[in-house]
């Protein structure tokens, strides 16, 4: 798998909800939506759509733009030509190979146990 893959599943992907939005938006890239909206086209819940959307803010790979006044935010994929290649590479690893597709979903599942982990020893 390619390194830029790799760092981006597990340091902005994070989680198969972050992974959907990254490919819908490659899918996508004209589109603009509100968390809400994009919940509802993903099939995710609202929060965990909004988590993901501010990890890929945080690395520049989708920009936000408040509408109706500053009552609401839609976000957009950044339009940047590395971007844009990252999310190519992305989707050939995850679409057009199986064995890199199971890496990359081996990846999720490690990182949501330690995530899980965490969360119990920080309730404890």
């Amino acid at each position: 798998m390619d390194s830029r893959v790799e760092e981006f599943v597990r340091d902005v992907a994070h989680n198969v909800v972050g992974l959907d939005v990254a490919l819908f938006f490659q899918a996508n890239p004209g589109i603009f939506d509100t968390a809400a909206g994009l919940a509802l086209r993903l099939h995710h819940k609202a929060d965990d759509i909004q988590r993901a959307l501010d990890r890929l803010a945080e690395h520049g790979l989708v920009e936000i733009a408040q509408r109706g006044e500053g009552q609401y935010l839609v976000y957009s994929l950044c339009h940047n030509a590395e971007v844009w290649r990252l999310l190519c590479l992305l989707s050939e690893a995850y679409l057009d190979n199986a064995e890199t597709r199971k890496e990359i979903v081996r990846m999720l599942v490690h990182q949501q146990v330690e995530d899980s982990s965490q969360q119990e020893t920080d309730r404890s």
